[in-house]
């Protein structure tokens, strides 16, 4: 591309994505902390939030979770940027639709283009493995982890505060800039690792990866921790704003404050997930973990207070720490150089299909109450801690497998 001047070092690469990421991340925690907020504005009507709240992340995981397969098996041919940055321009063009949304079938339609922009992170992570020094990947691998909870930390506060001065609109079409900034940013310094996989078709190669993580045991109860983690975490994000709503008469404010703190608690619950995963491996860590996920999300469902509600939701910073770091790293340790970016690149798969699959469970309890919706997120939880308990003796078995 003429004007290009790509990076150089791993260092000032992966500075790059963490920006990048930094600045998508943002925008999305503001669709999913306002959306219940935005839904009234557009004249839904109440009884029907909580319904509709599931209704539209499910919907755009629909679109998300058949593409997930092929999105590393096409920057592996073709060109990881291009995947990457295909990506954010979508988000750009989502975020602004949703600005100008008249009606809940508008709101609809930007979501189901918000689908088609998953997986570029794993891609991200994936690139990294290629392009950072072996030493230094878990560091790498813990920067873009933690940049959706440094988001987290001030996005929320910060669209808090934006709404009251230039609505819920506006703070959309300035997300829709955000995701602009980081995809020419990509654009414009992302070097391209030289390694290109052109031999075999997408398909192919997309089934060969399908085939290993299936076979593999340690990998395929992997693949179910990011399914039920994500499920459950995917609940509770939905849902948690408007729980939040039911115990205060300005929930704006609240929310911002409550998943501000709870991004400073993950970011600084990522880094010591990476320290234990560089000491000890890290994937013992992961059923305790998902045993405090299930408890704290069963407590959002009956708290009778809004700092009861707060308390209980930054407990939860650390089971999402835990659940992409230990995977991710889990995967380092278990698989091949050869065979990590085509299977990283994979583990939006069961992430998309959770998103799009839970939050369906979690809008048909929802006439029940949103704790009802609430307590099945804190039963994907608990799925996960016995996939854990699994997943620990199938990562013991393959690493104490004697070598051909």
């Amino acid at each position: 591309m003429s004007g290009r001047r790509p990076l150089q070092g791993w260092r000032a690469v992966n500075t790059l994505f963490f920006v990048s990421t930094v600045l998508e991340s943002m925008a999305m925690g503001h669709q999913t902390a306002f959306t219940p907020l935005f839904l009234e504005e557009i004249g839904v009507a109440r009884s029907e939030i909580g319904v509709w709240t599931g209704l539209l992340y499910a919907a755009m995981m629909a679109v998300a979770f058949p593409l997930a397969p092929f999105w590393g098996a096409l920057a592996e041919r073709y060109s990881r940027r291009l995947i990457i940055v295909r990506s954010q321009y979508l988000e750009a063009v989502a975020y602004a639709a949703m600005a100008l949304a008249p009606d809940v079938w508008w709101l609809l339609a930007a979501r189901l283009v918000l689908g088609l922009t998953f997986g570029n992170i794993a891609v991200v992570i994936a690139t990294q493995t290629l392009l950072t020094p072996r030493r230094h990947v878990g560091t790498a691998i813990a920067t873009v982890q933690a940049a959706a909870p440094i988001a987290a930390s001030f996005g929320p506060p910060l669209g808090a505060w934006l709404v009251e001065s230039i609505g819920l609109r506006g703070l959309f079409l300035l997300d829709a800039g955000a995701a602009l900034c980081a995809a020419v940013l990509v654009t414009v310094l992302m070097p391209e690792p030289a390694h290109q996989d052109r031999k075999r078709s997408v398909l192919a190669r997309t089934r060969e990866t399908s085939w290993l993580v299936w076979r593999n045991a340690a990998i395929r109860w992997n693949f179910g921790g990011w399914f039920l983690g994500q499920g459950g975490r995917s609940i509770v994000d939905a849902y948690l704003p408007l729980r939040i709503a039911q115990l205060t008469p300005d929930p704006a404010p609240a929310i911002g404050v409550i998943l501000g703190v709870y991004g400073i608690l993950t970011a600084a619950a990522t880094w010591l997930v990476a320290r234990l995963v560089d000491e000890t491996g890290g994937v013992r860590w992961f059923l305790p973990a998902m045993v405090l996920g299930a408890v704290a999300t069963l407590g959002l469902a009956f708290a009778p207070t809004l700092w009861s509600i707060a308390l209980l939701a930054w407990a939860r910073s650390l089971p999402f720490a835990a659940n992409n770091t230990l995977l991710y790293a889990q995967l380092a340790r278990t698989l091949p150089v050869g065979q990590q970016t085509s299977v990283m690149a994979m583990t939006p798969m069961p992430r998309n299909v959770a998103a799009f699959s839970w939050p369906l469970l979690a809008a048909a309890a929802a006439p029940f109450g949103v704790g009802a919706a609430l307590a099945v997120g804190a039963g994907a939880y608990a799925g996960a801690a016995v996939v854990g308990w699994l997943l620990i003796r199938a990562t013991t078995r393959s690493q104490n497998a004697p070598r051909p």
